[in-house]
């Protein structure tokens, strides 16, 4: 497995699980960095299309969870 594939998908799985309110944000903030470092990658190159589906989803997780931070944090 690709080692920036596998980031993005480690960053988020650690934001999704963090239970550190002061670190939650922080790991969502690397997260949403990875991917989209991995979706600018996939510009240049061929990737799978069931990957690039997999960054778009994530990436529309990672916005609504940013939009609705506050509700985490309090």
């Amino acid at each position: 497995m690709n080692s920036s594939k596998q980031t993005w998908r480690q960053l988020f799985v650690a934001a999704l699980t963090e239970v550190d309110s002061d670190k939650f944000y922080a790991r969502l903030v690397a997260a949403d960095d990875a991917v989209f470092n991995r979706l600018f990658e996939l510009e240049c190159s061929t990737g799978t299309e069931e990957e690039r589906l997999a960054l778009e989803d994530t990436m529309q997780d990672i916005l609504l969870l940013r939009n609705n931070c506050s509700y985490f944090l309090a």
